[in-house]
């Protein structure tokens, strides 16, 4: 078993166990009054995540299967993620430790993009915008935050949110279908440079591969 196919497997793994933790919330909130051990649980397995795909993509370009690790829009985004929370002190600045804190704006706007397609799944977990930019823009990364607003369609964003008088600042991204896209275009473009062998990538490796596009010009905002 070839380097990559052993990453892709711990890919997956932390593929699964992200939604699990987002499932379990309830659990904490309801169950054991503990929404701290919840959250902190989304968030790490949601870092995992980025970490895994960082790996994948290393590995990948460690093997000569791509020149750049960056090659791709949803992967990109997803790895910039990754660096701003590498580089920058503190957590992923998301809505629900800024509702727990009672710091998150009452004109709050949560992005779901895919909004047309039924067979999303929403999923409690959105990533503040500005704490993604502003990271962004302070890093190395900062050249690619042009890519990364069009990408994610955050202009127009922007003028929808003004229409409500919501400024993008006070803006949280849903993750899993940027995260979905993210791994479906890991599986198309460099799928034949690995090979799932255990049981989470076998699953994930065919779901992704035959997933449908997330569309980022497709979105709903929720306030």
């Amino acid at each position: 078993m070839n380097n990559s196919s052993e990453q892709f497997d711990v890919l997956s793994n932390a593929l699964r166990v992200l939604p699990e933790e987002m499932l379990r919330l309830n659990y904490f909130l309801k169950e054991v009054n503990d929404p701290e051990e919840g959250i902190s649980n989304i968030e790490i397995a949601c870092a995992n995540v980025f970490n895994q795909l960082y790996g994948m993509m290393c590995t990948l370009k460690d093997g000569g299967h791509t020149n750049s690790i960056y090659e791709h829009q949803a992967i990109t985004a997803i790895l910039c993620m990754r660096h701003v929370l590498q580089h920058k002190a503190g957590r992923i600045k998301n809505n629900l430790r800024d509702a727990f804190r009672n710091e998150a704006q009452k004109n709050l706007a949560l992005i779901n993009y895919n909004a047309s397609d039924e067979g999303v799944v929403i999923m409690p977990f959105y990533i503040s915008t500005s704490w993604l930019q502003e990271g962004i823009q302070s890093s190395n990364n900062s050249n690619r935050l042009p890519l990364i607003n069009s990408y994610l369609n955050l202009s127009q964003i922007e003028i929808d949110l003004g229409n409500l008088s919501i400024p993008l600042s006070n803006s949280y991204l849903g993750i899993m279908p940027l995260i979905t896209e993210a791994v479906r275009q890991l599986c198309v473009n460099y799928g034949t440079f690995f090979k799932p062998t255990g049981f989470d990538s076998k699953v994930y490796y065919t779901h992704f591969l035959n997933a449908n596009e997330i569309n980022t010009q497709d979105y709903a905002i929720a306030n």
